[in-house]
């Protein structure tokens, strides 16, 4: 039974938490450009700015402007780095004495605290509340409360988290809850929940600041469900023992209420002590919210309370382009996931962060598994060990000792602060690791030890260049299973082992050096792999910039790298094309991050998936590849109901061997049900049809299933004879499944066996722009070019897929770095040669084998039939196919290497298309071009 959740409830510990003085307001402020203020003693003098908290010096523009324009990432439009002071006015009443006061800041950086001119010493961690005790200090009367935040100086980590570089800049300031909270001289410092789903109870553990002794009372009940549960109430008389500790398990009952990502059924645990200190009575009350879940893995995959679940993630790198941090409060970020969720995302890998209370509330509600990391991305240890050996760690003065003790606190500090929620379920040291293997592993056996709730992994990608297993983790985040790297090309020891179908190098992964099929999977991959593989930050498929997007930077950051591009993008002459060029951009990123998907899905026994990304990733120079932009907006490619046919919890496949077909052949195509939602499917029908694109049907079917929970089902073949198709045309797939909205289309071409290629009276083929050529033109004469592509040195590669990441960012690995085609599909030219605005897979051949043409030197309005899209930074103007006057002659030149791809069958469609145009009177070129511009073009 799935449960009715409702986000809008308030849960109990919203309702009930300590005294506190709220802090938020007005404070004095002033930036210590010269770092000079601990000297100087502004603790004990009056600031002379003012400052809005909680909030940021960037939001309220307190540092110098800054001018400049960067390429590589947004730009920060008020910078500051150092430090900077924060006073307030705080007044203390009589009724607090004898209490227990602590000033709390939520979220910030390394702090510096003084209660008027005593210092209350520093603290640094960046993912968790900082408390400092001022009870001993505070005496009835006012008070003036002053820190310092140091946005440089950072623990001993290297660079501050958020070490992805996106929107998320260096910030100073304080976020979140800033207050005073007052407690009796006996409260509890810590209450965890530890559920044990398979016998119904949950073990509460109960953390004092001193041994003492009394009542308990604890009660439970649901509270964003439809059906509400309570608990049986309690009251235990309890002692602690010397470590101030004491644990007790609480039935859950017959009734509990299970939390996954279908039924995010949450309850809110109320702990009152009770108790005797000094002959007075002393109170405490803590509230927490847990749910009764059970994240573990069987075998090769995860599961959630006993079932079977597939992880469709998403990477966070803290891109949040109004305020350059994530929200503080819960209601933003269930709209956040929410978003993500309706795009079928069920998971979230917070790269190198760990999110604040808020996303955890929110995740909690909405139903995300999170995977937050240390503030880390390099160099754990001093080498590169390869023995797993049980070591020690080594903890001292060394910068690597101090780099692993303020980690393994920063992480202790994260289990105690957000271990509860039930949204948090795995746990990595962080991105991409190198160093000490044992040391790392030692890390992971501390944690699991302090908190079982978890599954933890030594980092997401460890180890790159030389990935393997590392014993102890509970699953493994990688791009591949084996093989090496050099120079960024990967040598697979055994071919195959690849989890990941996009690399650096185009010359690595099946989507842009397979021939379309859908029967590539990652079982070779994972074959010898004991744990749940998750593919890491897969897809990376770059889009070309929507200039439309920078009057949406309103905040702290602005788009002035898209105004570098745009200039350049002018400069090149094609800026009236740069809205056609996102458009099919993202159409081809589309098809790209589709077929990744269904990769891992049509994979038995995958773990999941971490998309890099739904949403843009404007920092490491500048890396569009989202469906989404900065903003979590969509970009109009594609909706998320037709996103979710092949990324959801159930997702009908289809398995062929090859996408395009002949008339005289058999259309075969295995069906197969990935079925990862609550429950079992039983005896229901899978309907398909085969219909061309006016939804005129070929041929239809269905087929009796039932279909288990939690696998890759068989659910039968299809089979259909292709030769009433006497035209070529694009068909549909579509597959349904009867009583669920689970659906999925597929795009097959069909094209005639028998297609002629002979050339037309009138036409002249030539294979280069030799004299002969040249004559045959001059005379008046129609010629289809066909270049020898392996002679032609002005051209870029050829590639099917968007370029990865960005070109800047990995163009020392000489990628193609283009961007898919461009064309109109009603071109006369297209009449044998069915096509959309934008590369799809029939084009896969033709472009892969081919190459762009570099056309810089023809006139600014001169625009191919079939352009190729480039990358930002280059922005030359490339085609494949092009016509032009050439004195009284007509030229038409293809690029895609046809001649040498007869066998293939939509070579063979496109000449005969060319031919057919080439003698027709269609073929009527306007732009000339004299015969200089056009050997530079096919030199």
């Amino acid at each position: 039974t799935i449960l009715c959740i409702n986000t809008q409830f308030t849960s109990l510990q919203a309702q009930t938490t300590p005294e506190t003085i709220s802090l938020k307001g007005k404070w004095s402020f002033s930036l210590d450009t010269l770092k000079t203020g601990v000297e100087e003693g502004w603790f004990s003098k009056k600031l002379a700015d003012e400052i809005q908290l909680p909030g940021t010096t960037d939001e309220q523009k307190k540092g110098r402007a800054n001018n400049r324009k960067e390429t590589g990432r947004l730009t920060r439009v008020y910078p500051y780095y150092g430090p900077a002071w924060y006073q307030k006015e705080i007044e203390v009443p009589a009724k607090w004495s004898g209490k227990h006061i602590f000033f709390t800041m939520e979220r910030t950086k390394t702090s510096q605290v003084w209660l008027d001119d005593t210092y209350l010493g520093t603290q640094n961690s960046l993912t968790t509340t900082q408390v400092y005790e001022l009870t001993s200090l505070l005496t009835p009367g006012k008070h003036m409360l002053t820190v310092c935040i140091d946005n440089e100086n950072n623990p001993p980590i290297g660079n501050p988290h958020q070490l992805s570089d996106g929107t998320q800049t260096n910030w100073n300031g304080l976020l979140g809850n800033i207050e005073l909270q007052i407690k009796d001289p006996v409260y509890m410092t810590d209450v965890q929940v530890y559920p044990n789903v398979p016998n119904k109870k949950a073990i509460v553990r109960i953390d004092f600041n001193t041994r003492c002794k009394g009542n308990l009372t604890i009660s439970a009940n649901s509270w964003n469900t439809k059906f509400n549960h309570k608990i049986i109430t309690v009251t235990i008389p309890f002692e602690t023992g010397t470590d101030n500790v004491f644990e007790t398990t609480v039935s859950m009952g017959d009734s509990v209420q299970l939390w996954d990502e279908f039924s995010p059924a949450l309850y809110a645990l109320k702990v009152d002590f009770t108790g005797q200190f000094e002959g007075k009575q002393v109170h405490d009350q803590n509230v927490v919210n847990f749910g009764m879940r059970n994240f573990t893995t069987n075998g090769k995959q995860f599961q959630v309370n006993g079932k079977t679940i597939f992880l469709r993630g998403k990477h966070d790198a803290c891109v949040f382009p109004i305020t350059g941090y994530a929200p503080m409060d819960k209601e933003e970020m269930i709209r956040i996931f929410k978003i993500a969720k309706s795009y079928g995302i069920n998971h979230y890998r917070y790269h190198t962060w760990c999110p604040p209370r808020a996303s955890f509330e929110a995740a909690d509600v909405v139903g995300i598994y999170l995977q937050p990391e240390l503030p880390l991305w390099g160099s754990l240890g001093k080498s590169d060990q390869q023995t797993n050996g049980d070591v020690e760690l080594k903890i001292d003065d060394s910068p690597e000792g101090q780099r692993i003790d303020y980690l393994l606190e920063e992480g202790k500090r994260m289990m105690k602060m957000f271990g509860n929620y039930a949204s948090f379920c795995m746990f990595g040291l962080g991105n991409e690791l190198h160093g000490d293997r044992g040391a790392m592993g030692k890390m992971i056996e501390i944690y699991r030890k302090a908190d079982p709730r978890h599954l933890y992994t030594q980092g997401s990608n460890n180890f790159l260049t030389e990935p393997r297993l590392s014993p102890g983790d509970d699953y493994w985040s990688t791009t591949l299973t084996g093989g090496h790297y050099n120079a960024g090309v990967y040598y697979p020891d055994t071919k195959g082992l690849e989890v990941r179908s996009s690399f650096p190098q185009h010359k690595n992964g099946h989507v842009n050096n397979d021939h379309p099929n859908t029967l590539y999977d990652y079982s070779t991959g994972i074959k010898n792999v004991p744990v749940p593989v998750i593919s890491h930050e897969n897809g990376q498929y770059q889009v070309y910039p929507n200039f439309k997007e920078i009057e949406k930077y309103t905040g702290v950051v602005q788009a002035r790298n898209f105004e570098i591009f745009r200039e350049r993008l002018e400069k090149a002459g094609m800026l009236d094309q740069s809205d056609d060029f996102f458009k099919a951009s993202g159409a081809l990123a589309v098809i790209c991050y589709r077929e990744e998907i269904e990769t891992a899905l049509r994979t038995d026994g995958f773990g999941g998936i971490q998309l890099l990304d739904l949403q843009d990733f404007p920092g490491q120079g500048t890396a569009l590849v989202g469906i989404l932009d900065a903003f979590m907006d969509s970009k109009g490619f594609i909706t998320p109901e037709k996103w979710r046919e092949f990324c959801s919890e159930i997702v009908p496949l289809a398995r062929m061997k090859k996408r395009t077909w002949t008339n005289n052949e058999t259309f075969e195509a295995g069906i197969q049900i990935a079925n990862f939602g609550a429950s079992a499917i039983n005896e229901t029908l899978v309907k398909w049809s085969l219909t061309d694109k006016l939804n005129k049907q070929v041929a239809t079917g269905e087929i009796k299933v039932s279909i288990p929970q939690g696998k890759l089902f068989n659910a039968g073949d299809i089979s259909v004879g292709l030769s009433k198709i006497k035209q070529a045309q694009q068909l549909l797939l579509n597959i349904a499944l009867e009583g669920t909205t689970a659906c999925n289309t597929y795009q097959i071409w069909v094209y005639p066996e028998k297609v002629n290629v002979n050339v037309p009276k009138g036409v002249t083929i030539s294979n280069k722009l030799d004299e002969v050529t040249i004559n045959i033109l001059k005379g008046g004469g129609n010629v289809l070019l066909l270049p020898d592509t392996s002679t032609v040195k002005n051209a870029i590669e050829g590639a099917f897929q968007t370029d990865f990441w960005c070109y800047p960012m990995f163009k020392k690995y000489s990628p193609p770095g283009t961007l898919g085609i461009l064309c109109n599909p009603v071109h006369p030219i297209f009449n044998s040669f069915p096509t959309e605005f934008h590369s799809n897979w029939q084009w896969w051949p033709l472009l892969k084998n081919g190459i762009a043409l570099k056309l810089d030197k023809t006139q600014a309005d001169f625009r191919p039939i079939v352009q190729v899209i480039d990358n930002f930074e280059r922005n030359l103007k490339l085609g494949v196919i092009f016509e032009c006057k050439v004195g009284e002659g007509k030229l038409l030149v293809c690029s895609c290497n046809l001649l040498n791809q007869q066998d293939k069958p939509e070579a063979r469609q496109l000449l005969s298309s060319l031919l057919k145009y080439a003698s027709s009177k269609d073929f009527n070129p306007i732009k000339s071009l004299g015969l200089d511009v056009l050997k530079d073009c096919l030199q």
